[in-house]
């Protein structure tokens, strides 16, 4: 087993209850500012004391009953948002402070990682003179210089600009492609975390509320919350009697395979379609809205409709429809979604 936690501490107002156990070396952490994500990571990290629980990453008891090992001595590296370098200190030194040795084994140890990570020409610079993807190599720099077995990814990448990020996401994915260690990433960037996890645990209000193989997590959610949480526009109640009644949106859909004891139901935009599908639907006129990359369609069902469907077509799918609004919608049945 790869990571085993159990996480209990009370803040007086807010309580990190975190239970969660895989196998995997690569995963994913997915909440809401505030759900407990950052204090899960300083929990593993030493920063945070837990009141109770354990902590186990690759077979190392980090905290337990009678076990609770120095930040010093996880061999733990924790990447901040911040970065958290050294500001009067240049990019050598700063590489420098994480490796133990004597002076002349640390300056060749650093000498290695700026070859490494392309910083050998900057390594008189201080984090002042750096860009932000300089810093941010510099930062995992100095973590794989102090030999760490776990790593651990505090929202990479939420102080960039979003035409940098696909660039900044690919070159840590190529600096980490080496590394055996478990790899624990927190984001609320869907990309991000497809890019760097192979499972992801969901977390709201200091629990653990799904968890599984980060594609099973994203496109198929076990409730609503991570629903939301992933990106899901179209998300309803049902109530069932002889069939399925979606409410909020006026429609009831006719399935010959009603799931036991349902509560909703979810519908991914960009998988409702103008043009085939399962189940058709009667639409009325929408508010359509252009997007950078699409179309956004906002769509009615019926004058009793509390909420509008929400449909996503790229520029090429938009084009098909000629300017001419379309008066149905199709879903495929295995794009619903429904929650127990």
């Amino acid at each position: 087993m790869s990571v085993k936690l159990n996480i209990k501490k009370n803040y007086g107002d807010f309580t990190l209850n975190i239970s969660y156990e895989s196998p995997s070396r690569r995963i994913g952490i997915l909440g809401e500012s505030g759900s407990g994500k950052s204090l899960t990571l300083k929990s593993i990290a030493g920063i945070e004391k837990p009141d109770s629980g354990y902590i186990c990453v690759d077979g190392r008891v980090l905290y337990d009953k009678n076990i609770c090992l120095s930040a010093q001595k996880r061999r733990v590296g924790y990447l901040f948002q911040s970065l958290a370098l050294f500001p009067y200190m240049d990019v050598k030194q700063n590489i420098m402070a994480a490796v133990r040795g004597k002076k002349a084994e640390k300056t060749q140890q650093a000498e290695q990682i700026m070859e490494r990570f392309a910083l050998t020409e900057l390594s008189d610079r201080l984090p002042s003179q750096l860009s932000q993807g300089q810093k941010q190599r510099v930062a995992l720099g100095r973590i794989l210089a102090a030999n760490p077995e776990a790593i651990l990814l505090d929202e990479p990448f939420s102080a960039l600009d979003r035409h940098i990020k696909g660039n900044m996401r690919d070159e840590l994915i190529n600096m980490l492609k080496d590394f055996k260690g478990t790899l624990i990433t927190v984001s609320h960037d869907i990309e991000e975390l497809y890019a760097l996890s192979d499972e992801l645990m969901v977390i709201d209000g200091g629990e653990v509320i799904g968890c599984g193989k980060t594609d099973d997590i994203l496109n198929h959610p076990p409730n609503f919350k991570t629903a939301l949480l992933a990106g899901w526009e179209n998300i309803a109640s049902v109530n069932i009697n002889d069939s399925i009644c979606i409410d909020d949106f006026d429609i009831s859909p006719k399935l010959s395979d009603i799931p036991d004891k349902i509560s909703g139901v979810a519908i991914r935009a960009d998988k409702i379609s103008v043009l085939e599908g399962e189940l058709s639907l009667n639409v009325l006129k929408p508010e359509i809205k252009k997007e950078p990359f699409g179309y956004k369609l906002l769509f009615y069902t019926s004058e009793n409709a509390k909420k509008p469907l929400c449909v996503r077509l790229d520029d090429r799918d938009f084009q098909l429809l000629e300017g001419k609004i379309p008066k149905k919608l199709y879903i495929n049945r295995e794009d619903l979604c429904f929650f127990k």
